[in-house]
């Protein structure tokens, strides 16, 4: 098995319990916080309250996104192959039809620094005038950090922030979340976030089994964040809150550990987690629908991690949207790590970029990790 040894892999992550049973287990869970009534802020710019300084959720704007993928798509049917599983597998159990891989000189470093250069030529931004770049990958574990790398490939100031933070497939949320504070603060004024996977080089055949491996391809996504109001003309998204958690009753569903060698111990129960996902997302936006007051009827897009395409159409179902509101990046892409929920809000964002000021509407953002940790957020439209 190359060094990695699969303790336990349960295929049922194809097909959710959910589905099969109808239902979803009582966890326990209490309301991660009391709906509460949110004022609409004074947007003009450069206002801030005097005296004692104060947070306000929506004073940070994100002006620019852009998505960067392995140049190599790959037919799922291949994919099956390569991990010994039948003919058809992917395509039907997990309704993906193709995953990305990265071609033999790309890597995490590439693929973010590709997706922060569109963003920036997409906003006519100039690397020099950024106060920093926060990056996250669940795959690059090597030095320089990601966010080195970065900084590095863009030229960036020497005394501009380079950060790498996050867990996992939440990874973008809790980047989004640090940026927002550091512009809130005033630590910042213009960031650059970015999140970039290669999955096919660490959980490839041989590595791990074809259920859980043959589920991932490679991403990157990179955004521009601003404490500014955009200029007339200019579109943009305003953040409200983030808010996070630990259901630690599924911690033992997905686990990858160090064994001490060259390999990693994997533990995947696919059933379970197929459960408690679909569960815990239904949750989180429905603690983001209470939270922003906003409807989700009223969603113009879901900007969530997809597990696999099978789960976001029950997911779908479960809140009663319309799942074409999800945008269907792992049907084709395959499931891209912490670059998942960067890939379907960059998607929303040009969805919405190409629209009139009045048919824009809210994004809402969701995603887990492993532990099981989630998190949740919301963003509405601004500008012309």
């Amino acid at each position: 098995m190359g060094g990695w040894s699969v303790i336990q892999v349960v295929s049922n992550y194809f097909v959710s319990g959910l589905e099969k049973r109808g239902a979803v287990p009582d966890d326990g869970r209490q309301s991660v916080s009391r709906p509460r009534f949110m004022p609409e802020a004074d947007e003009r710019e450069g206002h801030r309250t005097k005296g004692a300084h104060v947070l306000d959720e929506k004073n940070v704007y994100l002006t620019g996104a852009a998505s960067e993928f392995g140049s190599r798509i790959i037919p799922s049917e291949e994919v099956d192959e390569a991990f010994g599983m039948p003919a058809g597998k992917l395509r039907t159990r997990a309704g993906i039809v193709s995953v990305a891989y990265a071609t033999e000189d790309q890597t995490e470093g590439s693929l973010a620094a590709g997706a922060c250069r569109k963003v920036l030529e997409q906003c006519g931004e100039d690397a020099q005038n950024l106060d920093g770049v926060i990056a996250a990958s669940e795959t690059d574990h090597a030095y320089p950090s990601l966010s080195a790398q970065i900084h590095a490939r863009l030229k960036m100031r020497e005394h501009s922030t380079a950060l790498d933070v996050g867990s996992g497939c939440l990874a973008l949320l809790q980047v989004l979340c640090v940026a927002q504070a550091m512009l809130m603060s005033g630590q910042a004024r213009k960031m650059l976030v970015a999140t970039a996977d290669v999955h096919s080089r660490t959980l490839g055949p041989g590595r791990t089994a074809g259920e859980f491996g043959g589920l991932f391809g490679d991403g990157a996504s990179a955004f521009l964040l601003s404490s500014k109001l955009p200029e007339k003309g200019k579109f943009a998204y305003r953040f409200g809150e983030f808010f996070f958690g630990c259901a630690a009753q599924y911690a033992d569903a997905i686990a990858v550990s160090d064994s001490g060698g060259a390999g990693l111990e994997i533990r995947f129960d696919g059933e379970a987690l197929s459960r408690a996902a679909v569960y815990r997302m239904e949750e989180v936006l429905s603690e983001v629908e209470k939270r922003s007051g906003i409807s989700r009827e009223k969603v113009g897009a879901f900007a969530t991690h997809q597990p696999n395409p099978r789960l976001v159409s029950l997911l779908a179902k479960r809140l009663g949207v319309d799942c074409r509101a999800f945008p269907p990046i792992a049907v084709t892409k395959g499931n891209l790590g912490s670059s998942m929920c960067g890939a379907t809000l960059q998607s929303a964002f040009e969805s919405a970029a190409g629209k009139s000021a009045g048919e824009r509407t809210a994004v809402f953002l969701a995603s887990l990790a492993p532990g099981l940790l989630f998190g949740g957020g919301w963003m509405v439209p601004v500008g012309s």
